[in-house]
This record gives C-alpha cells, sequence and structure tokens, in this order.
C-alpha cells in the first residue's frame, strides 16, 4: 500500500505544480501586456514632451522677436521746420 500512496501524492504533487504553472503562465501574459501598455504610454508621452518643447521654443523665439523690435528705436519722422525770413 505504500507504493500506492506515495504514488497518488505524486499525482497530487504533480497535479499542484502544473496548476501552479499555468498561473505563472497566465501571469507572465499579463505582466507582458501591462509592459506593452506602459512602454505605449511611455512613447506617447515622450512624443508629447517633443511637441511641447516645441512649441515652447517657437514661443520663446516670437518673444525674442518682439522684444528686439520693442528696444529698436523707430525713426522719428522728420518734420520740415519752415525757415523764418
Amino acid at each position: 500500500m505504500s507504493l500506492w500512496h506515495d504514488f497518488e501524492n505524486l499525482q497530487r504533487k504533480k497535479t499542484e505544480l502544473e496548476d501552479q504553472l499555468v498561473s505563472l503562465e497566465e501571469r507572465s501574459k499579463l505582466l507582458e501586456q501591462k509592459l506593452k501598455s506602459q512602454e505605449e504610454r511611455v512613447q506617447m508621452l515622450e512624443e508629447q514632451l517633443r511637441n511641447r518643447n516645441g512649441s515652447v521654443d517657437r514661443l520663446e523665439s516670437t518673444v525674442l522677436e518682439l522684444e528686439k523690435k520693442l528696444r529698436k528705436p523707430e525713426k522719428e519722422p522728420e518734420i520740415p521746420i519752415p525757415l523764418s525770413k
């Protein structure tokens, strides 16, 4: 009876290990999906950051151009002065 008992124990253990393997495989797939999702999110955020940096650069350039124009003194129009006789 001892061999039969050992065999049953081994069968139970085998079933438990197979169940654990299936569970680990499912968990692994879920983690891979989460990783892929996070990688896509990072790529999207990087793209948004590049776009925002480009916008900020353009705005800074525009501000600098406007500041230069404001600092640049305009020539005053020449008003003819009548000569008195």
